[in-house]
Formats: structure tokens, sequence, C-alpha cells
């Protein structure tokens, strides 16, 4: 691969803390991407792909944004696994069936994704592939973690721990009978950006910056503001920055000469006594005391992790890194001071807990959101992408009135054109039909497309495959835009 020659890697696993950023990071380094996704026909897979329209969220976040997400979209492609073309030339596959936070949604189902391995090895004959593991996944009865595959992994001191090793067992069983290039990489845990301190989900540890930001808050005031917390200061709880994660390895994909086994960690190793007196300091306590017990809502495999003692061999990382001048990280106060501030700008992942106004149907509600909330925010050139030969898209709402409104996209005005549904009239090609209240909690997304579909709380008519590009499309458009119950009543008011 020379410089000017434009990179295509297929990524395959959920997105994840790792992943996401990852994603965004290529495609800003000039990459392509593929990303494998799974049909809303599979929602019961055990397979932990997400849904198309769930990977397009998931990265529109990691990019910075929807308009961020529009400028890459040429170098960003969703596909379905089971559309995986063997005549593509890719350069690179990036396997990322583990997701590396323990308490990630599918990390539990890794073992599945390690047993697709075989069939896309199969399918893409020679081209490099990238594992990703965790560092978890390799640990030797003496507490290290070496660079190398094949060893005596230790009994799992965690679920998590068990989770990681079948995994990796299960790809090295797959890589037996691999005529394809392969390199392992094993991550620690993932954690806000360095640069702002923000994360694509609230997982791993972010579980002790979140708990020591609340008891911060609840002692606010106490003369002796100290934090008791039961841990091993001089053991190392591994995490790494998204981003510095995602340079690493990105900087390691580009290395021609890169070692076969990396495992990439801190390069600046951080005692748990002294960046957890940082994260302490940053939520404004005076310091960390060790102690037996604390009052600390920590999940067990968390405060394992805490107590735990690893060490995690970097020999290969080291040389990377002194090829390509990769900066030290530092895990200081103004680090967590980010961490902590981005953490509770989301509300560390919860819902507010103020009660929002919630919209009860109304026709007047059901003619707004058609006849105007929909043909202001309804990215016209994605609507084109399923009309192309003409389809209309309708809208029916059950009851006696029989409201609808159809949906086209007009070519020669260049608009949007959503008109009142006649049903003695032209019957829509592809046609959603549900009750009012049904409604609206689709447009609050409060009830998610697909899962309407499956609880057939939304009949769609027409054509499989077209009906399945549609919803796809409508299922974006429904969470990107979700409709404000607020501003609705204000405009009534107007």
């Amino acid at each position: 691969m020379t410089a000017m020659t434009q990179k295509l890697a297929y990524l395959w696993g959920p997105i994840s803390s790792f992943s996401g950023p990852l994603a965004a990071l290529l495609v800003n380094k000039g990459w392509h991407l593929h990303v494998a996704t799974k049909s809303s026909l599979n929602l019961f897979s055990l397979v932990p792909l997400d849904l198309k329209s769930t990977a397009h969220e998931l990265l529109e976040t990691a990019l910075g944004g929807h308009d961020k997400f529009r400028t890459f979209r040429d170098r960003i492609k969703l596909i379905d696994e089971s559309e995986l073309n063997r005549a593509t030339k890719y350069d690179a596959i990036v396997f990322c069936g583990l997701p590396p936070n323990f308490d990630e949604p599918r990390a539990p189902r890794a073992h599945w994704a390690a047993a697709q391995l075989p069939n896309l090895l199969k399918t893409l004959k020679g081209i490099p592939i990238y594992l990703i593991s965790s560092i978890w996944g390799g640990v030797q009865h003496d507490g290290v973690v070496p660079e190398e595959f094949e060893f005596t992994r230790r009994k799992p001191l965690t679920q998590w721990e068990g989770v990681c090793q079948h995994y990796e067992q299960m790809l090295q069983k797959a890589l037996e009978s691999s005529l394809s290039p392969w390199y392992l990489v094993r991550i620690p845990m993932i954690s806000g950006y360095a640069a702002n301190g923000e994360t694509l989900n609230f997982t791993g540890p972010s579980g002790i910056f979140r708990e020591v930001a609340q008891l911060a808050e609840k002692t606010n005031g106490a003369v002796e503001r100290r934090l008791r917390l039961r841990y091993n200061p001089d053991s190392m709880l591994s995490f790494l920055p998204a981003d510095i994660a995602s340079l690493m390895f990105w900087r390691y994909l580009e290395d021609e000469n890169r070692p076969r086994i990396c495992n990439i960690v801190n390069m600046q190793a951080t005692l748990n006594q002294e960046w957890l007196q940082y994260a302490a300091r940053a939520a404004g306590m005076q310091e960390v005391v060790a102690g037996e017990g604390d009052d600390l809502n920590l999940s067990g495999t968390l405060r394992k992790m805490l107590l735990d003692n690893i060490q995690v061999r970097t020999r290969n990382l080291f040389e990377v890194a002194g090829r390509y001048q990769l900066p030290p990280v530092r895990l200081d106060q103004d680090y967590f001071e980010r961490v902590l501030k981005a953490g509770k700008h989301k509300r560390w992942g919860q819902p507010s807990t103020g009660e929002p106004k919630v919209l009860g149907y109304s026709e007047r509600l059901a003619q707004y959101y058609f006849e105007e909330f929909v043909p202001a925010h309804f990215d016209l050139n994605l609507l084109k992408k399923v009309t192309t030969d003409g389809t209309t898209i309708g809208f029916l709402l059950k009851g006696p009135d029989r409201l609808g409104w159809m949906v086209r996209a007009e070519d020669e005005s260049g608009k949007l054109v959503v008109e009142r549904l006649d049903p003695n009239g032209e019957r829509p090609r592809i046609c959603f039909r549900f009750t009012g209240a049904t409604m609206t909690q689709l447009i609050q997304s409060k009830l998610p497309l697909h899962r309407a579909l499956l609880l057939r709380e939304v009949e769609v008519d027409g054509p499989l495959f077209q009906a399945l590009k549609v919803t796809n499309v409508i299922e974006r458009f429904l969470k990107a835009h979700p409709m404000d119950a607020e501003k609705f009543e204000s405009l009534q008011k107007q």
C-alpha cells in the first residue's frame, strides 16, 4: 500500500466505545470504510452486530454529529453482513467482535461473534485481518499478559475475564486453517476522549468516575472530604482514552513492520494510587484513602479489576511508538476534570430526572407533523435512494377517520412532497399503518420503529425488500429528529 492509494477497510462488530472512535479516525485519515450490520429481519440473532439504523446513529455520534457524518458519508458504507462481496478489494479487515468494556450490552455475545470468523475468512481470502481482543483475555497464572497467543491462561477471576478467554480461544481455533495474514491486538478498557472527556457510552471505568463525582456532590461543604475506597493502590486498572487507543491502533495498522501480536496500553504507567487521586481532586475531594470497605456502588467486575494486579508486556508497542513518535498519555487531574464535566453534562448516560412533556394524539398534531415537520427536516437525498422508481410512501392512521399522508420525492421541483392520502385514490407502493397512540410514541422516539413492527403495532404493506429499505430510512429519520412536545405546544399558541 502506498501513501497515495485509497485504502478500504471492512469493520466487523458492534459499534462500541472503541470501534466507533476508530471508524471516525480512519475516515478522517483518508480511509474508506465498509461497516457490517445485520438486517431488521435478524433482530433476534445472537450475532452482536448493530442494525443499520443503530450503526448509523452511533457513527454520527462518534464523528461529532449529523453534519459531520454527511461530510464523510461518501467514505462510509453500511452493508448487511449477508451482502458482503468477495470481489471487493479490501486493504484490511478489522474484527471487533468483543466490545472492550465489560458492561457494554453485546459483550457477553462475543463468542457468537468469534463463531462467525471462519466464514468471514473464507469469503475474504488473503486479506490481512486485525483481531481486536482484550488484555483480560490473555492473563497467565503469574498475572502477566504476554505478547503471545498460545499459552496457559489462569482461571478466570470474573465473568468478564471468562468471556474474553473464551473469545480468544475461539479466535485461535478459527485461525488454525486460515491462510490469511492475521494480527492480534489486545486493548484495555476505554474511557472518555483525552481532548474533551466525552465518550460514546458510559461503560467500563465510567462507573468509577460517576461514583466519585456523585460522592463528592453528597459531601459538598464537609470539613474533611476524603474518599474511602476498597482498591489495590499498587496495581493498575488498565484503561485508555478512546481517541488515544484509536490513534495507537491506526499507527499499528499503518506500520508495514508491525509485530504479529501487540498489547496496546498506556505507555506512561499510572498506579491506582496516582490516577485515583487525580480523579478525586478533579471532583473536589481532598484525597482517596484505601480501606477495607466503602459505600461506592461499583459492579463486582469493576471492583475485582481495582483489586487485581496484572502486568502487561508492551515491548512491541514501545517499538511502534518510537517509530511514530506517539505522545505519552497523561491521566492527570486536567484529564479527569474533562471526563467529569462531560459525564455530568450528559447525566452519565441516565435520562433526565425532570418529567418531559408528553404529546397526546390529536388530528392537529398529525397534520402538523406530516405536513410541516416532516418536509422541514427530511433529507430529500436519502429519500430519493429508496424512491428511484417513483415509489411512494404512505402513512395511514387506523380509525374511523382513516387519516393518511403520502410522501414522494419530486425530481422536477427538487422538493419533498407530502399530500393527504385519499383512501379511494392512488395507493402508495409502501404503506405504514398504525394507531394515533403509536404515532405519538414513534415521533417522540419513545418506541423504535423496528420494535413496533415486531410487536405488530405498525403494519407495512408492499414488496418486502423495498419495504425494508424504506423502513431503515424512516427509522433513521425518527431517531435523528424526535418531535419536541414543548416546541409543538408553543407553536399552537402563536
